[in-house]
């Protein structure tokens, strides 16, 4: 049987999918993370800080020099401005960043053990294969639309994201219309499910990271791509959305990721 030829860019996906998990500051390093927006303190689990933003909508930091809390290289003792993109120190050799602008804002800390730790070395996925790419298009939303979806928090939880476009692709002969997210400013994602959930995937489904383009623009789709979602690295960290009502997909979508491969000495 002659196997299938693999795109190029296939494997660079591949290696930069694995960096974006494993590598330095890779979200497998990720400990703790908080959104902070509005006047209130807000402090991540286990560490010291008080992170708010001001009356002008910068971000800030407020500790004792002996919390061990550095902004850029330089020891916070009271309250320190943190402007978007800082590198950020904690003690125990923790490391973060924060991002952001007027008034809302993500702080991340990392702990660039963890990955070792956790005995996390490799994605198991299915068998590349060229019929499960596919041509669709973006289709316009109602203005300001919101979905409710459910979030991975213990309890469960809702949230409105924002979804301002449809992915609309026909799949093995059928018309599909999912709808994309945007959790995050500039990020579209398709959250699905399939009929391989449960057995060969995960019961929460998988994602689809597609490209930022105006309704109407065309879109490839390809389900090699598909993803675990995030919650597999650090379920108390990434409390990531289930797939919106109507993305369902009534077939075994037997292409993408599968599992995360761990060794049998990790844990963390």
């Amino acid at each position: 049987m002659t196997q299938p030829r693999i795109p190029a860019d296939y494997h660079a996906w591949r290696q930069s999918r694995w960096e974006e998990i494993a590598g330095t500051n890779g979200k497998g390093a990720v400990i703790a993370k908080a959104a902070v927006n509005g006047r209130g303190a807000h402090t991540l689990p286990g560490l010291p800080g008080e992170w708010t933003t001001t009356g002008t909508g910068a971000l800030t930091v407020t500790a004792k020099a002996e919390d061990g809390v550095r902004v850029n290289g330089a020891t916070v003792d009271g309250t320190a401005d943190v402007p978007s993109g800082s590198a950020l120190e904690f003690p125990g050799g923790l490391n973060g960043f924060a991002g952001g602008a007027d008034g809302f804002y993500g702080v991340v800390v990392m702990d660039q053990s963890r990955v070792a730790r956790s005995g996390l070395s490799g994605i198991d996925r299915f068998p590349y294969d060229p019929d499960w790419v596919f041509h669709g298009h973006y289709r316009a939303a109602p203005a300001g639309r919101r979905i409710e979806v459910e979030r991975l928090t213990a309890p469960r939880s809702t949230d409105a994201i924002p979804a301002p476009v449809d992915l609309v692709a026909t799949v093995h002969g059928a018309e599909y219309v999912l709808a994309v997210l945007e959790e995050s400013p500039g990020q579209r994602l398709v959250v699905f499910t399939d009929e391989t959930n449960g057995d060969s995937t995960p019961r929460i489904g998988r994602w689809l990271v597609l490209p930022l383009l105006e309704p109407g623009s065309a879109v490839d789709v390809d389900f090699n791509r598909a993803t675990l979602s995030h919650h597999h690295l650090n379920p108390e960290v990434f409390v990531c959305p289930l797939a919106p009502p109507g993305n369902h997909l009534p077939l075994r979508v037997e292409a993408g990721e599968r599992a995360l491969i761990r060794s049998a000495a990790g844990g963390d």
